[in-house]
C-alpha cells in the first residue's frame, strides 16, 4: 500500500514508525512539505526506502517566502503542499496572499514539469479559477471531501483525488469516482492520524467495491508521470 499524502518530517521516531507501517503492508509514502523549515528535513528523508517527497509552501504559511524553493526541488517528485484555505484566511488581504503564493508555485511547477499536491478548504471555486491559467499542470487534490459536482470539475481537468481517514463515510464518492484517478492517504500526523490509518481507508473503499491490490500505487506513479520501480 502507498500513503499518497503525509507529513513525515512532523513525526517523532520516524524510522520506528516506518518500520511498524511496513510490517502492516504499507511500503511507500509521499511526504509533503508545509513550511520553509521543512524543506531541508524533507530532502534528508528522501533517502529513506519507500519515501518520495514534495516540496512547497502550505497556504497556512503564505506569509513565508518562497525564495530558494527551486534549489530544494532536486529530490522532489512534486510541488506542494500548496493551495487555498479560506477557512483560515477569511479576509481579502490574507486570501490574496494565499493566491499569490499559490500562483508562484504553479508557475514553478509548469516550468519544471512537476505535478502539484493541492490543499483546498472552502475554496473549490476559487482554486479552480486559479487553475484555469495552468491547464497543463497535473494536480492531486488531497484530503478530498467535496461534493460530486466538485469532484467532476477536478476530474474534467484531468486531476487526481485523494481520500483520507475523514472520507471513510463517503461511500457516494467511492462508488462514483473513476478508479484510474483516485488515491488514498493519511495526512498523518495531521488531526492525530497515524500511518496505520491507511488500512482503515482501504478497508472502507473495499467495502464499496473490490480493488486491485496495486491500484493506488499505480495511480500515484501516473499522477507523478513516472515509471513504477520494477
Amino acid at each position: 500500500m502507498w500513503d499518497c499524502h503525509c507529513h513525515l518530517t512532523q513525526m517523532d521516531d520516524l524510522s520506528i514508525q516506518l518500520d511498524h507501517a511496513r510490517r502492516h503492508g504499507i511500503h511507500g509514502w509521499l511526504s509533503c512539505a508545509s513550511d520553509r523549515a521543512s524543506w531541508d528535513r524533507q530532502r534528508a528523508i528522501s533517502k529513506l526506502p519507500g519515501v518520495l517527497i514534495a516540496q512547497g509552501l502550505h497556504p497556512w504559511f503564505a506569509d513565508e517566502s518562497l525564495e530558494g524553493l527551486e534549489n530544494h526541488l532536486h529530490e522532489a517528485v512534486a510541488i506542494g503542499e500548496c493551495g487555498l484555505d479560506f477557512y483560515r484566511a477569511r479576509d481579502p488581504e490574507p486570501r490574496e496572499r494565499q493566491r499569490q503564493i499559490l500562483r508562484s508555485q504553479l508557475e514553478l511547477a509548469r516550468r519544471t514539469g512537476r505535478p502539484v499536491v493541492l490543499h483546498c478548504v472552502r475554496a473549490h471555486q476559487a482554486l479552480l479559477q486559479e487553475m484555469q491559467a495552468f491547464p497543463e499542470v497535473r494536480c492531486m487534490l488531497h484530503g478530498f471531501l467535496g461534493s460530486s459536482a466538485d469532484a467532476q470539475a477536478w476530474l474534467r481537468r484531468g486531476d487526481f483525488l485523494s481520500l483520507g481517514p475523514h472520507a471513510q463515510s463517503r461511500a457516494d464518492l467511492m462508488r462514483q469516482l473513476p478508479l484510474d484517478r483516485v488515491l488514498i492517504e493519511t495526512d498523518a500526523p495531521s488531526r492525530g492520524a497515524s500511518l496505520l490509518d491507511l488500512k482503515r481507508v482501504l478497508t472502507a473503499w473495499q467495502q464499496v467495491q473490490p480493488l486491485q491490490e496495486d491500484l493506488f500505487e499505480a495511480n500515484l506513479y501516473r499522477f507523478l508521470g513516472r515509471r513504477r520501480p520494477s
